[in-house]
């Protein structure tokens, strides 16, 4: 059966639940605390979640292009949050004036992602479904990495992904394989490699939203386990 594509009231709604079962597991506490230090520019404010747990110790940039997660996330921000409309796809002048008076130390895309109408309109030469999810965060990668959002005065980058890891790969086989990924894929061109890969349980259990499952091919085979990756890289050149 075909489900119809979120739109973004519904994909509000929706990631204001999962947002939530994330924050009762403390998986927003955990990521703020392997956030380097520094002002935050924040790809995707949410529900607000993650950026309260990033502006408790740091001044964040917020942007997201839904106004429906906006509103929710104002809620709940504070005075060291500002959050900015605009279109990661379409930057204006304007917007580009905004992530470059803000001089944004650390750039953060946790959780990247969007609802089903966006994705299948930024991914429209991906026919596989199950895989325009997985292009359409490369792709906000791209724009996080681009020049006028990387700017000289970022030191580093914090990505987190949710994924499964082959059980029984080793913590260090699990750092090379990410980093030689990211950094070949990611990195490496802006002058970036990956410091640190850190893997926390993905509570699932009583989760309702609706992921995609692209297969990983750096951990295929094996008894697959659920897993938020967290990945730093820094500015080497």
């Amino acid at each position: 059966m075909t489900r119809e594509l979120s739109d973004p009231e519904r994909y509000s709604n929706l990631w204001n639940n999962e947002s939530e079962f994330l924050e009762f597991h403390e998986i927003y506490s955990q990521l703020s605390r392997m956030t380097p230090a520094g002002n935050v520019l924040e790809f995707g404010c949410g529900v607000g979640n993650g950026t309260r747990h990033l502006s408790a110790v740091r001044e964040v940039l917020s942007l997201d292009s839904n106004s429906h997660l906006i509103k929710k996330a104002r809620n709940i921000a504070n005075e060291s949050v500002v959050i900015h409309q605009c279109d990661f796809f379409d930057l204006t002048e304007e917007d580009k004036g905004v992530i470059a008076k803000f001089k944004p130390q650390v750039i953060v895309g946790w959780f990247i992602g969007g609802c089903g109408i966006d994705i299948f309109k930024h991914t429209q030469e991906e026919p596989n479904i199950v895989t325009k999810s997985k292009l359409y965060r490369e792709k906000i990668e791209d724009i996080i990495i681009s020049p006028d959002v990387c700017l000289e005065s970022v030191n580093h980058i914090h990505l987190v992904n949710r994924g499964t890891l082959a059980e029984g790969f080793s913590e260090a086989e699990i750092f090379t394989e990410t980093k030689k990924d990211y950094d070949t894929y990611v990195f490496e061109k802006i002058g970036f490699e990956v410091v640190e890969v850190k893997n926390i349980d993905w509570p699932r259990e009583g989760s309702e939203f609706q992921y995609g499952h692209a297969h990983n091919p750096n951990f295929a085979g094996g008894v697959e386990v659920p897993a938020i990756t967290s990945i730093v890289a820094k500015r080497v050149k």
